[in-house]
């Protein structure tokens, strides 16, 4: 699941980097208008009005792309990481809380665990965002996978 992540990330870090250059192109496109349609003004080529009303649609434009490329810059998939990150989390948290003191087994408690329901012999545990997705994948086997391509019978 790690390596499947991290080639999310590969994917979306070369998609949002098309998204730019794909918005760098468009953003010259609109300044060269403006450049040629600003000569054209200064030659008499076309009239004033004509000017303003283009050159307030090309800077409304070039202001949005602009916007775009900042947000498109700004954004950081951590999600991804975060998940990875999730993961080892979950698969360690057994070994994790066995070695802890009790101040840090009641930190990964609170980590993992929204809250628990407790009857006269059971202790029935309700988990937090993702990690009830993940205990119950595991519960439904779920969590193992795909068989590999030597399918022999389980034991």
């Amino acid at each position: 699941m790690e390596n499947s992540l991290l080639a999310d990330k590969d994917r979306e870090q070369v998609t949002r980097q098309q998204k730019i250059d794909r918005l760098l192109q468009r953003l010259t496109t609109v300044r060269g208008r403006l450049d040629q349609a600003y000569l054209d003004k200064l030659d008499g080529r076309i009239p004033e009005e004509f000017w303003k009303r283009k050159s307030a649609e090309w800077h409304e434009e070039e202001q949005h792309l602009l916007m775009s490329i900042r947000e498109l810059d700004a954004a950081k998939p951590d999600r991804l990481l975060d998940g990875i990150r999730i993961l080892e989390l979950a698969n360690k948290a057994y070994f994790l809380y066995l070695k802890q003191n009790s101040t840090e087994k009641a930190k990964l408690l609170r980590m993992v665990l929204s809250n628990c329901a407790i009857d006269a012999a059971n202790l029935y545990p309700t988990y937090r965002k993702p990690f009830d997705l993940i205990f119950q994948r595991a519960k439904n086997g779920e969590w193992w996978g795909w068989g590999d391509s030597n399918s022999r019978p389980r034991v």
